[in-house]
């Protein structure tokens, strides 16, 4: 299975996507914690350039908000770090947040998860977005979902000389193909199958879910 081009959104905006664990979540409100934290990130090299996997400098923050399963706002900070090598700024997003959509990881997760169940989008009371909002998110995870299988059985050979054959996965839904490759990285602490794998994508200069 070859990977194909980049995710075009990764062209117009350079991110890391890591693992925040609890740390970041209980802080994504206070803007001096955000900061102190990425910066520790960043020196003690926890997270690298995924250019050139060199180290980088904290450079600032800006607000962020996102959605939780209850369709409540909730108001945050995300640091964004600089790479003098690449000259490039890059934002320092946490694993609970998705790039570019409204509403946290864990809440899309689902959405997907019960779609690739069988669960059809009116009887999906439970989540707060609307069904416009969920087939998208249905929708654009086919594709980078897709692409990312395409990706992580790529870097599994590149980086770690590991082989995962099309014939193991063929028969496994989405979610479970990025499970069972999931299985050979590794271990991450949080994010569920969305955010470890938009983890393991930004590390490498491979896009996002």
């Amino acid at each position: 299975m070859q990977p194909s081009e980049p995710f075009s959104i990764a062209l117009e905006s350079i991110l890391i996507v890591w693992d925040s664990g609890g740390i970041c979540k209980a802080n994504f409100y206070d803007r001096v914690e955000v900061m102190q934290t990425a910066d520790k990130l960043v020196r003690d090299g926890s997270v690298l350039c995924p250019l050139c996997y060199g180290l980088m400098k904290l450079h600032g923050s800006y607000p962020r908000h996102c959605l939780d399963e209850n369709c409540e706002r909730h108001d945050g900070w995300v640091a964004q770090v600089y790479c003098a090598a690449c000259d490039k700024y890059q934002s320092l997003t946490p694993v609970f947040l998705m790039p570019h959509k409204h509403y946290k990881t864990e809440v899309i997760g689902a959405v997907i998860a019960d779609s690739e169940g069988g669960m059809n989008f009116e009887n999906f009371g439970d989540h707060a977005a609307d069904i416009s909002t969920m087939r998208r998110w249905v929708r654009q995870f086919k594709v980078r979902g897709t692409r990312a299988v395409g990706w992580l059985v790529s870097t599994l050979l590149t980086a770690y000389e590991l082989h995962i054959g099309s014939i193991e996965l063929r028969c496994r839904t989405l979610l479970k193909q990025l499970t069972r490759l999931l299985h050979e990285y590794p271990a991450l602490e949080s994010g569920g199958i969305l955010g470890r794998v938009s983890i393991i994508l930004t590390t490498h200069n491979c896009g996002f879910l």
